[in-house]
């Protein structure tokens, strides 16, 4: 391989990985809109409130009967 192949190809994988790094970036950016765009719909909307303490309710019930199921079971 020459040097010029070798600097074309360093070339192309810094650019490749840049772009990656850009792209990484906008994602963030988009999950940090994401984030604040849905805790403005929550708050707007009483059913989301209702549905997240429900979910609540629910994870706090499994973690208290899972383990204990998961004894009898194992017995």
């Amino acid at each position: 391989m020459t040097r010029s192949e070798m600097l074309e190809r360093y070339e192309a994988s810094k650019a490749q990985l840049e772009r990656s790094k850009q792209i990484e970036a906008g994602q963030a950016s988009a999950l940090t809109y994401a984030a604040f765009a849905t805790k403005t719909a929550f708050d707007e909307n009483t059913l989301f409130q209702k549905a997240a303490h429900a979910a609540k309710l629910f994870n706090i019930a499994a973690i208290g009967i899972v383990p204990i199921l998961l004894i009898f079971y194992l017995s």
